[in-house]
């Protein structure tokens, strides 16, 4: 077994006891949710990412490129643009264009290509989560009217 699938190994085991967590978690909000169709739409996020990674570490490409096809109609379905922000709206295209690139490396049965498009894809969903938790917040607060002006990182 080689770094990389040891590494794919790793990581599947923890995204299958998170998602499991998440997963309980998010039903049990969504009954109460007047959202519940996001709350839907994240858990079918959640469950294309998991037969993504299981296709990869298991080198199904099929189960990847089916994984990777159901994300991206996720990323356009139209219950998921619940915000006009400009930065939201930028991490739903860009994991739509990591979906496409992970289906087409999964055609092309690469599994170093689909390995690296996944890894991005998660890291695109972590950097959205971490925006709608910590600017989001802040600006969908009734309470606090303040202009959240993004700062150039580079």
């Amino acid at each position: 077994m080689n770094m990389t699938q040891r590494w794919l190994l790793l990581a599947t085991g923890i995204l299958l006891i998170a998602g499991g967590v998440f997963a309980s978690d998010e039903l049990r909000k969504s009954a109460a949710d007047p959202d519940e169709q996001q709350a839907a739409l994240m858990l079918a996020k959640l469950a294309s990412c998991q037969k993504i990674t299981n296709g990869l570490v298991t080198k199904d490409f099929k189960g990847i490129h089916s994984g990777a096809k159901a994300l991206s109609q996720i990323c356009i379905a139209t219950e998921w643009a619940s915000h006009d922000d400009p930065v939201y709206a930028h991490h739903r295209m860009e994991l739509r264009k990591q979906a496409q690139k992970l289906a087409k490396m999964a055609e092309e049965k690469n599994l170093d290509g689909s390995t690296y498009a996944y890894m991005h894809s998660l890291n695109t969903c972590i950097n959205c989560h971490e925006y709608c938790r910590d600017v989001l917040s802040i600006v969908d607060d009734s309470e606090v009217k303040l202009k959240v002006v993004p700062i150039p990182s580079n």
